[in-house]
């Protein structure tokens, strides 16, 4: 067991009081006690406070978080709640956490060995062990089509977690749902204030602005169950297009090798579109194709997630 007073916990969530209850409670119980827990709740009703507040209550004085329940229907979107929680931490850590994740019981102190066993580390994350690999063709498609800053180097570490055995791997990209964040390396650093909905870009948008201050990695020896809630249904063209134009916009230098990985990207994606139109018959991937490039035109201001600039 390590010390208590390093780790905050922040999760944001938003009318789903079930799932945050569950999370909190394989959070109370983990090997390494927590010094802070933050909710950033953006519900309609208070309805998780007082299940949270009683469960927080029941534990032992010695391994009790303090707890900060922040309830704001006003915060809209993931990015602004997750923010506000980073605002509250006053410990050395933070655990950046959904409210649909189910970590292992030694997770957080597994974690935390890994920080302080690895020099120059910032933030590390564990393995969804329930992540289902896309199909093939899809693979082989991100495979030619993704380079440069656009190659996603956590799939293949989420879908052969076990050969690792354990290592801590190295990465240039992190998924949000859960992970351990140095918090000096939050200083100056917070999600883009323009999202306002769920994105495929926000945890890519983090990543980058971290790796600047250090270094990344997904612990394999360490592992979360997501439980996956019903999403709303969204064309994977359209936010495909627009979360990596957005962050690619942000973050990368305008070089010529990048310009080139940018459009090989785009291309990727139109001839995906191209072939699911085929397959289903129906334009609506083309649509959903022409809705991304129109956003890359237009600084994302049709965007469904990004307030316009």
């Amino acid at each position: 067991m390590t010390d208590s007073s390093t780790v905050a916990a922040v999760i944001p969530t938003k009318n789903r009081a079930a799932l945050l209850v569950e999370t909190v409670r394989h959070l109370l119980a983990q090997t390494t006690p927590l010094g802070q827990l933050i909710i950033v709740d953006q519900s309609d009703e208070d309805g998780g406070r007082a299940v949270v507040e009683a469960l927080v209550h029941a534990v032992p004085e010695p391994r009790r978080p303090a707890l900060q329940y922040v309830w704001d229907s006003k915060i809209a979107g993931l990015a602004p709640a997750r923010n506000a929680g980073f605002d509250l931490v006053t410990t050395d850590f933070v655990l950046s956490i959904d409210d649909d994740m189910v970590p292992d019981p030694d997770a957080l102190e597994r974690l935390l060995e890994h920080h302080r066993r690895t020099p120059g580390l910032v933030a590390v994350t564990p393995v969804i062990t329930n992540y289902t690999p896309p199909p093939w063709t899809s693979r082989l498609l991100t495979t030619i089509f993704c380079r440069g800053p656009f190659r996603d180097d956590r799939q293949p570490v989420y879908w052969h977690w076990r050969r690792y055995q354990g290592a801590l791997v190295p990465m240039r990209l992190l998924g949000g749902g859960m992970g351990l964040i140095r918090r000096s390396a939050l200083d100056g650093v917070r999600l883009d204030a323009r999202y306002r909905a769920g994105s495929l870009g926000e945890d890519i948008d983090l990543s980058w602005a971290l790796a600047r201050r250090g270094r990344l990695a997904i612990a394999t020896d360490v592992h979360v169950v997501h439980a996956r809630p019903p999403r709303p249904v969204q064309r994977y063209e359209d936010a495909t297009l627009t979360s990596w134009g957005f962050v690619y916009a942000k973050h990368q230098p305008k070089t010529l090798a990048n310009r080139l990985a940018f459009a090989w990207f785009v291309a990727g994606v139109g001839l995906s579109a191209a072939a699911a139109a085929l397959l289903s018959r129906s334009l609506e991937p083309l649509r959903s194709f022409q809705a991304g490039l129109a956003n890359l035109l237009t600084n994302y201001s049709r965007s469904s997630f990004l307030v316009p600039p």
